[in-house]
């Protein structure tokens, strides 16, 4: 049972309307679109108290044209890597708590934790995304194996990691993939298909943060043409893809996409590790204060330490 300060956040986001700020269309979209644009732009708020706290060393740096932070536990070079992907529908910037969660990574994991500021909607398309954190990880294999490297993404970052893997797949079959993918409510396919759509319109009176039509509105945004493949990996051969761990919530509409996910890795012999939040909201790993992310934060550092070819 959903803890009481759960209970009460849930009921906090229903009241303030947090999924009716992005059900727009036409000129409200556009507005909102120019408006996370702005906010885009301001520089991140870097916790570097709590970090320095929690015995952490950050690092800046310059990579592919974006920001790049890499967090490790001061004074050790960790053998092990994650690249961080963060959520946010490709068009809402990260916040500190991404930091703290990587800094949580860092130390559950004996890992290297990078963090891109990657460039979002709607001033950039989605291969320009991809290419900034391919630049990312290039980096990264230069300085670790990649059985030593994981992706980690929330929400739309979940759905990049999958993306990313798409796109090495089809253009870059040089660079090895990582060694598995951890994705917290990922998006699979951008727009939705008919049955996911309907299960969606089930699924949106428990959602109290993401609305159905955001999906096919923000799809055109991101990719058209030849390039709107990567929205969907659902509708793509996906084989020799990464182990992957994926947790839903039962109270998000993105867990439409859970049936079609283990079928279709079924199909592509890619082996799938399902967690499920039993009336857990989109993304409640990231709400740090409540009991159920802490949890589900001890789940996702034993996903991405499982099977590490380095030991701790």
């Amino acid at each position: 049972m959903p803890s009481f300060r759960y209970r009460m956040l849930e009921k906090l986001f229903s009241l303030i309307g947090v999924n009716k700020m992005l059900d727009k269309q036409g000129e409200q979209w556009e507005r909102l679109l120019a408006d996370y644009s702005k906010k885009q732009k301001k520089p991140l708020k870097v916790p570097y108290k709590r970090l320095k706290k929690d015995g952490l060393e950050l690092i800046r740096k310059e990579l592919g044209g974006v920001a790049v932070y890499a967090v490790r536990v001061k004074g050790t070079r960790p053998k092990k890597a994650v690249l961080y992907l963060f959520g946010g529908g490709y068009i809402l910037p990260p916040d500190p708590g991404d930091l703290v969660l990587c800094g949580q990574i860092a130390k559950a994991c004996d890992a290297e934790v990078w963090f891109p500021i990657y460039p979002m909607a709607p001033d950039h398309r989605l291969t320009e995304t991809l290419e900034s954190t391919l630049a990312v990880y290039r980096h990264i294999l230069t300085r670790h194996e990649p059985e030593n490297v994981r992706f980690f993404g929330t929400s739309s970052g979940g759905g990049q990691a999958m993306s990313l893997c798409l796109y090495i797949k089809n253009k870059y079959p040089e660079i090895p993939m990582p060694a598995k993918l951890v994705l917290q409510s990922p998006g699979m396919q951008v727009p939705p298909s008919d049955s996911q759509r309907a299960k969606m319109e089930r699924l949106k009176k428990h959602d109290v943060m993401i609305p159905p039509a955001f999906f096919d509105r923000i799809a055109p945004v991101l990719a058209k043409g030849g390039e709107a493949y990567l929205l969907s990996p659902l509708l793509c051969d996906i084989s020799g893809f990464p182990e992957i761990d994926v947790f839903y919530g039962t109270h998000e509409v993105m867990y439409a996409y859970l049936d079609d996910l283990k079928a279709h890795c079924r199909e592509c012999g890619v082996r799938l590790n399902v967690h499920i939040g039993e009336g857990m909201m989109h993304c409640w790993g990231a709400m740090e204060f409540v009991p159920e992310a802490r949890a589900v934060r001890q789940e996702y550092f034993k996903a991405l330490n499982a099977e590490f070819l380095v030991d701790s």
